[in-house]
């Protein structure tokens, strides 16, 4: 590909990665403002977790649908759709509105952002990757994806601290520095949605001349096809446990406290260290994947991840503080490298184009299962251990880690599938050669 080609091909991922990283800030205010949104909106933390629930539901629900539409419209048009739809309800969010009419800001926020988004987003980074950028592009997604989201938060804060100064408790300051944080990321969503729109165009010109080529099918039997691939089940699996391996993320700064003693600002500290492993993790791995192998990197990932975890379920509370915040940051260096890589493999599951979306709804369906059995997991262990809140810790680490090191033998098999079947590739035309006589 000459150098304008591979140049525009590198701005649309760019333009992607801006996409991906802004929608779901957000979406997710909850992070860095829930305190104001609570009292902002007059709302409890129930009625805040019920709204939340109810979001992740739909993501698990739409998951699969998601893919669906993804083959049926080009994702260009879905992408700024998606964009545009969210930065739309995120205006009429911003002029707060009754607490009642949220649950239909979040209805629309969780169809915007995974039916009609979700699997356009892989999709569209998939058909820009060729066979040996694969892991570079989704490393690139991911990581890039952690610059945009910290960024975004960085500038957010400070356009907040800037209304509310140090009037923190007065109400009107405070709505008025939530609504200008709302409205900084609905403009960047709608700049993003213009500038997609005129530009993400060559995925879909690939992917026209690919089905061109390829039967038609009904969805059924796209779903059907899909399954009989044994790739695809090994990648759902292994994206099960690299998911789960990711969750422990949530449990750092509470080990780092409990176990360890360490105070809740050093925690936090640490844990924004582990936020910035992202890009490091994302583009490191992705660049690795290219060229010693995808499934090869995400097994070592993995492995590496969960002996990190072992270690840390086994270490003392006496242990220097220092070796404890070094197997942190490293184990979620390599948590990040595993989310960086895992989508790279769908390429080698030779997923036909015209049902790559749908490929992409199913895996994610069990792939993501995590957001909903993991706290369930966890809510009874730390019911089990009652007071004994580091014990509890502990355990959660180390079936995090018994998880990752099954993780790392399915990966390792999915290299071991795909060896099979390029050596069985190899073989054929000797076959067929010697039948004929040649």
């Amino acid at each position: 590909m000459n150098k304008s080609g591979q140049s525009k091909k590198i701005f649309q991922l760019v333009l992607l990665i801006l996409a991906g990283g802004s929608i779901y800030p957000l979406v997710y205010l909850r992070q860095n403002f829930e305190a104001t949104i609570l009292q902002v909106f007059d709302m409890s933390n129930a009625e805040l977790a019920n709204l939340y629930s109810m979001l992740g539901i739909i993501f698990v629900v739409g998951y699969l649908p998601s893919g669906w539409l993804a083959d049926k419209f080009p994702t260009k048009y879905m992408i700024t759709f998606s964009l545009a739809l969210t930065a739309l309800t995120g205006l009429f969010y911003a002029q707060i509105p009754d607490k009642s009419t949220l649950v239909f800001v979040f209805l629309v926020w969780g169809f915007a952002s995974v039916f009609t988004f979700w699997s356009a987003l892989l999709k569209a980074v998939n058909l820009l990757a060729e066979k040996n950028e694969e892991g570079r592009f989704f490393g690139a997604l991911d990581g890039g994806r952690g610059v945009v989201e910290a960024a975004l938060a960085t500038v957010a804060v400070a356009i907040f601290a800037l209304f509310v100064g140090d009037n923190g408790s007065n109400l009107a300051d405070t709505t008025a520095g939530f609504q200008a944080v709302v409205y900084m990321y609905c403009g960047v969503l709608i700049l993003l949605s213009v500038a997609l729109f005129f530009v993400l165009s060559s995925d879909e010109k690939m992917a026209a001349e690919v089905t061109q080529v390829e039967p038609s099918e009904s969805t059924f039997s796209a779903v059907r096809r899909i399954l009989k691939i044994r790739e695809v089940w090994v990648l759902m699996f292994a994206l099960f446990c690299g998911y789960t391996l990711f969750w422990v993320y949530y449990y750092f700064s509470g080990y780092l406290t409990t176990n360890h003693g360490v105070t809740p600002v050093a925690a936090g500290v640490v844990t924004v260290v582990v936020m910035w492993m992202r890009p490091i993790g994302g583009f490191g791995g992705g660049y690795l994947a290219d060229k010693l192998g995808k499934s090869r990197v995400l097994s070592a990932a993995m492995l590496i991840s969960a002996v990190g975890l072992i270690t840390l379920a086994l270490m003392p509370g006496g242990t220097t503080i220092g070796l404890v915040y070094v197997m942190v940051v490293l184990v979620g260096l390599f948590v990040y490298v595993i989310r960086g890589v895992y989508w790279s493999l769908l390429e080698d599951c030779r997923v036909p184009v015209s049902a790559t979306g749908i490929a992409i709804g199913l895996i994610s369906l069990v792939g993501y299962l995590p957001d909903i059995v993991l706290p369930q997991i966890s809510a009874a262990i730390y019911t089990a251990y009652g007071d004994d809140v580091a014990g509890a810790n502990n355990m959660y680490f180390l079936i995090t880690a018994g998880v990752g090191l099954v993780g790392a033998i399915a990966a390792g098999y999915f290299a071991v599938l795909v060896k099979r079947r390029k050596t069985a590739e190899a073989e054929q035309p000797a076959v067929l050669e010697t039948a004929a006589g040649i």
